[in-house]
């Protein structure tokens, strides 16, 4: 629940335009080449990511429900984005459960403390599925992207990471197997 909304707006981050997550479980299994904040502030990102990984459904149960409640209290239609038709299947308007992973990401701090964003997370909160459901800030932050930003917002850095069962060396090291903690590859 702090991850999803109330983080954005501790006085220790006022100073700052942007905050970089890194779990203490991720990895850099090679030599990142390049500065990704710095990517992000050349490229006028918002919201920037590592990987794509689908959650349980049992992890987000009602997410999607609720937060279609919302977008039609909001007027926003759930694939009326290029990124929510990412997410969003047009059989059925069901999330298809893809996430943007946030165990390594970097965020701008003004858009998530915008009145639109802290107003989701406002509504989501009051419902209680953050203590009852286990509803994760991934889910929010990729709901809310999807929603409000443009494509050209969101940016995918690539760099060597690693996290519990994912692993990638990036495409500056492409002929590299990712080690994985224990000697594992």
């Amino acid at each position: 629940r702090w991850r999803s909304g109330p983080v954005f707006l501790e006085p220790a981050l006022a100073g700052f335009e942007y905050a970089m997550t890194l779990d203490t479980d991720g990895y850099f299994p090679a030599e990142v080449a390049s500065d990704p904040i710095a990517e992000m502030h050349r490229g006028g990102h918002v919201y920037t990511f590592s990987h794509l990984l689908p959650d349980l459904p049992g992890a987000v149960k009602h997410f999607w429900d609720y937060s279609l409640v919302y977008m039609r209290m909001k007027g926003i239609h759930p694939r009326g984005t290029e990124i929510l038709r990412e997410f969003i299947r047009e059989e059925d308007v069901q999330w298809n459960y893809q996430l943007y992973m946030n165990d390594i990401e970097i965020v701008r701090l003004d858009w998530f403390r915008s009145d639109p964003y802290q107003d989701y997370f406002r509504y989501l909160d009051s419902l209680g599925g953050f203590w009852l459901h286990r509803w994760g800030d991934h889910a929010v932050r990729t709901i809310a992207v999807g929603m409000w930003l443009p494509k050209d917002k969101v940016y995918e850095m690539d760099i060597p990471y690693g996290h519990q069962n994912y692993c990638r060396c990036s495409g500056a090291h492409p002929d590299l197997e990712c080690p994985r903690p224990g000697g594992r590859v």
